[in-house]
This record gives C-alpha cells, sequence and structure tokens, in this order.
C-alpha cells in the first residue's frame, strides 16, 4: 500500500519546485504541460525580504531589455517593469515566504513555451539564482496507469506470492458487511409491515362503505314495517 501511494504521488504530482538556489548552480526543473512551477531562491540567514526589490527574469538568448521580466517587485510594490505578455495572469509570488526570507514565484499553468533559462535576483541582497526549466507535453494518463502497475509489479517479490492483507482489515471489512446487512434487514422488514397496514386499510375502507349501505337498508325496512303497522291500525278503526 505504502509503494503504490508512493508511486502515486509521485507520478501525479502537479507541482514541481525547484530548491533553494545558489549564484554558482543551475536547478533542473521537468514539468508537464499544464503543471504548476515554483521557482524558490532563499536567504542564509533567513532575512524578511517583504519591502525588498525582486526580480525574476528569461535569460534566454531571445529576451532581453524590457521583454525579459517574468515578474518583479520593489519595495512591496509589485510589477514596476513590465511583465511579458505570455506570463500575465500566470504568476504568483508567494508572499507567507518572503518573510522566512524565501522568494517562492509559481508559475501556473505551465505552457510548452515556458521551457528555458531563468534567473530569480534578490536585487537588495544581491543574491541571484538560475533554473533551466524543461516542459513536456501533456501527461498521457494511460501511460501513468502502466507506470504505477509496472512499479508495483517490480517492487513485489514474485517468490513471496500474493500478501494477505492484515487481521484488522478484515475485520473491519466483515463488520461492515455484517451492520449493512442487519439495516437491509431493517429496512425491508419495515417496508413489509408498511404494505401490510397500507392493504389492512384498504379492506376497512372497502368494508366500512358495505357496512353503511347495510345500515340504510335495515333502517329503511324498519321505516316499511312501521308505516304499513300504523295504516293497518287506522283500517281497523275505520
Amino acid at each position: 500500500m505504502q509503494v503504490i501511494v508512493s508511486v502515486l504521488f509521485g507520478v501525479l504530482s502537479t507541482v514541481i519546485a525547484g530548491k533553494c538556489g545558489a549564484a554558482q548552480t543551475t536547478e533542473l526543473i521537468e514539468a508537464q504541460e499544464g503543471d504548476k512551477v515554483t521557482l524558490e531562491c532563499c536567504t542564509d540567514p533567513p532575512t524578511d525580504l517583504k519591502n525588498y526589490t525582486l526580480t525574476c527574469t528569461r535569460t534566454d538568448g531571445n529576451f532581453s531589455g524590457s521583454n525579459q521580466y517574468v515578474y518583479s517587485r520593489r519595495h512591496g510594490v509589485e510589477n514596476p517593469q513590465p511583465q511579458m505578455e505570455q506570463y500575465k495572469n500566470r504568476t504568483h509570488l508567494v508572499l507567507e515566504n518572503l518573510r522566512e526570507g524565501v522568494l517562492s514565484l509559481e508559475i501556473s499553468p505551465v505552457q510548452t513555451s515556458d521551457g528555458g533559462q531563468y534567473k530569480c535576483f534578490i536585487v537588495t541582497l544581491k543574491i541571484p539564482c538560475h533554473y533551466t526549466v524543461t516542459v513536456n507535453g501533456k501527461r498521457n494518463w494511460t501511460e501513468v496507469l502502466v507506470m504505477t502497475t509496472a512499479s508495483v509489479e517490480v517492487t513485489t517479490n514474485p517468490d513471496e506470492g500474493p500478501k494477505k492483507p492484515p487481521g484488522w482489515i478484515i475485520a473491519i471489512v466483515i463488520a461492515a458487511a455484517a451492520v449493512l446487512v442487519v439495516v437491509a434487514i431493517r429496512v425491508l422488514w419495515k417496508l413489509k409491515n408498511m404494505r401490510l397496514c397500507e392493504k389492512l386499510r384498504g379492506r376497512r375502507d372497502e368494508e366500512v362503505p358495505w357496512e353503511m349501505e347495510n345500515l340504510r337498508t335495515k333502517a329503511a325496512e324498519s321505516d316499511e314495517n312501521v308505516t304499513g303497522a300504523a295504516n293497518g291500525q287506522r283500517n281497523l278503526q275505520q
């Protein structure tokens, strides 16, 4: 289980973060199209960068002058330099990290045109960080599943055979199944009682009109008998 979770986490992760760079090194960052890339540059010791001048630029040969700024910030104000059109509405500086002395610039979603050379510069402290970003095509989820399956197969010893789940997992499954069975029986029992009550109620509704009609018939016959007796008595008196 731990192997599967680790593989999925590594394959499906959408955040590719560059380590805190240094002046003499270049961080290599590989991403898939549509992912989020984070460029990070740190101070040592940590220094609050909230009001510092910060810039991130493209250093490829085709980018220069004003057409190189991915992001810029001066004395707490964003974008004092004109931002490149292709990065507008796709960059975000993590302000919470500035207090910890970390410049964290997120680019999302990443495009294939974002692949290239970058430089993040803490101008006030003269700390540069360099990156090389490689952007691959969109992730093929069929390949992801194949990679995950292959990784699991490689890490499994075929001689050991399939591993049984722990006993506590089996106990939980059995208990859950028992609870479901009990609930199902109670629901069916209630439904059966409800249907029986409906049938009895229907029979009562049918019997009541018949009894009323029977009572009316008896009352009418009684009235006729009384009327006949009265008429017979009048005839005798006459």
